[in-house]
């Protein structure tokens, strides 16, 4: 099924298989649009991933609040705020509660950050080099 989604209605595909608003993918630059369809072609077979989704279906609506303010390791959260997953006000959040953590957002990119791969790279990768501020 979610392979004839990608074939036949590759932005209903986009919007719930990516978490991404179709319409930021058709304005995003070329290499930024083949990024996508790379991961929708990779993505699938979906049933390799049933028994992890449907763990974090159960677990998820269940989960308490993690003691985030205890945490006292180097954090990056990077989120957009149309990111269909609902992603970018928990890392925000999450960035707040822990010391010194970075939050990096974008109001637009969906949940693959359209648009910003290249400063999500650098700011990875700055993140990863002690030191180092993007």
């Amino acid at each position: 099924m979610f392979w004839a989604m990608g074939k036949m209605a590759r932005n209903t595909a986009v919007r719930i298989i990516l978490a991404t608003p179709p319409s930021v993918v058709e304005d995003a630059p070329t290499d930024e649009q083949e990024r996508v369809q790379v991961v929708l072609n990779h993505i699938l077979p979906i049933s390799q991933r049933r028994n992890g989704l449907l763990n974090e279906a159960i677990v998820i609506p269940s989960l308490q609040r993690y003691e985030l303010e205890r945490i006292n390791v180097p954090t990056l959260a990077i989120s957009c705020a149309d990111d269909l997953f609902g992603t970018y006000d928990a890392a925000r959040y999450t960035a707040d509660q822990i010391a010194g953590a970075r939050f990096v957002g974008f109001p637009t990119g969906g949940h693959l950050w359209v648009g910003h791969q290249e400063r999500v790279t650098d700011e990875i990768a700055a993140f990863l080099k002690p030191n180092e501020v993007p």
